[in-house]
């Protein structure tokens, strides 16, 4: 929040508030102005400078019709001293009605005005302390969000490469099955072969193979289906990082580590360059298999904004 914003919220005039922030002045600057040089800030029982001139208060009491000595609200009776007064009392009672009155102000003694400058310092020290606290507590919202969604991310890592370390196990059993059929089957067919050469030097009729039905069909292989994928990311800052994924992970997963290893709370959007393709939200949900990005893939990161 800017320095003249700060004043607007302890109830100054915009256009004071913008004055006392000039020249790059901090808080405590603004208000040294205010109290020392910013004599047109207005406050409420300020002395019109009129009331200070001895000769312009004796025109004033020679014709007492040609300019007021004061305004006054008429719903609390306050007495201000200018139009300025008039605005900040208005913005800060929400009151509305205001007459013209002949009181003179009684002027401010440096004590009350030193009281009036604490008095502020004071309010601003509270809004102060109400922001850091606010902006602390949201801090600690979003640092238990980021490690809610980094263990739920590693639990379904941890679940994933389970799933993938069981199925192996049994790809390998599969795999062993088949090739002891074929070693057996090999073993078969030596066999077959030395009986029908002892068979042909004997003399005797070569046995006739093993009819085709009796010989276990030759199945191919089908398509590999890759449980995971092995991903480059080029950072913000140019840096290149590899992490894998399960195949059947959302993309919202690949997001969602980044943004808590490399993002460094800046915004990004995701998008492979061959082929060009930019992610939105709608592809968050999305599989990684579905979206082309198996057995590998490079994915390069643009800064928002």
């Amino acid at each position: 929040m800017s320095i003249a914003q700060q004043l607007v919220d302890m109830g100054f005039p915009a256009d004071k508030a913008e004055a006392a922030a000039g020249n790059n002045r901090n808080l405590d600057q603004a208000l040294d102005w205010i109290e020392k040089d910013g004599a047109g800030v207005p406050m409420e029982t300020e002395t019109p400078a009129s009331a200070t001139d001895g000769s312009s208060a004796t025109v004033e009491e020679e014709n007492v019709s040609a300019a007021a000595a004061s305004f006054k609200c008429d719903d609390c009776g306050k007495l201000l001293a200018n139009e300025d007064a008039i605005m900040f009392h208005a913005t800060k009672t929400k009151h509305e009605n205001f007459s013209e009155s002949q009181e003179q102000i009684k002027p401010l003694t440096p004590e009350e005005k030193a009281a009036k400058v604490l008095e502020i310092r004071e309010k601003i020290k509270v809004h102060q302390a109400k922001k850091a606290k606010i902006e602390a507590e949201e801090a600690r919202e979003k640092e238990r969000k980021r490690r809610e969604d980094g263990k739920a991310m590693i639990a379904h890592k941890e679940a994933a490469r389970d799933r993938e370390i069981r199925e192996a196990a049994q790809q390998r059993r599969r795999e062993k099955t088949e090739d002891e059929i074929a070693r057996q089957r090999v073993l078969e067919q030596i066999k077959a072969d030395k009986e029908a050469r002892k068979a042909k030097a004997a003399g005797q009729p070569v046995p006739e193979p093993k009819p085709a039905a009796s010989v276990a069909p030759v199945v191919a292989a089908p398509p590999k289906d890759y449980k995971s994928t092995t991903l480059q990311f080029r950072l913000l800052d140019g840096q290149m990082v590899r992490q894998q994924f399960q195949a059947d992970e959302p993309l919202a997963m690949v997001r969602a580590w980044i943004d808590t290893n490399h993002a460094n709370g800046v915004g990004f959007s995701l998008m492979t360059p061959f082929p060009r393709k930019v992610f939105t939200e709608d592809d968050m949900g999305t599989p990684l298999k579905a979206l082309n990005l198996v057995p590998s893939a490079n994915i390069v990161l643009n800064r928002l904004g």
